[in-house]
């Protein structure tokens, strides 16, 4: 019983934190959504295409990410969804984000230079 307890704290320990931490990237916004989930808080999540077609017409759906953003960053990327325009994305990655589909959490979002 003791070795149950203990093997089920190391693993709930071993999920929490972040796997990945500063990771960057560079892609165009497709869409932002107000997620609502029923026992969690409310949160926004955009979708960041980063197949893109440089001379060509879409993208590849296979290479988008969610990541989860404030409203600041919104508005930031609902003009930059308008405009088509590439943005650069930095994020820490969460290890478990069980309120969130995206366990990417962006701490910066600025055009892509």
């Amino acid at each position: 019983m003791k070795t149950s307890i203990i093997l089920t704290v190391l693993l709930v320990l071993a999920g929490c934190g972040y796997s990945h931490r500063d990771g960057e990237l560079i892609g165009q916004p497709k869409k932002v959504i107000h997620a609502t989930p029923l026992i969690c808080p409310d949160y926004i999540e955009a979708d960041i295409s980063l197949g893109v077609l440089r001379n060509g017409v879409g993208s590849m759906s296979t290479q988008d990410v969610w990541i989860v953003i404030d409203s600041q960053q919104e508005k930031f990327l609902k003009s930059r969804v308008e405009s088509g325009k590439l943005v650069k994305i930095r994020y820490d990655e969460w290890r478990v984000a069980p309120c969130k589909d995206g366990d990417k959490i962006a701490l910066e979002v600025s055009d892509a230079e």
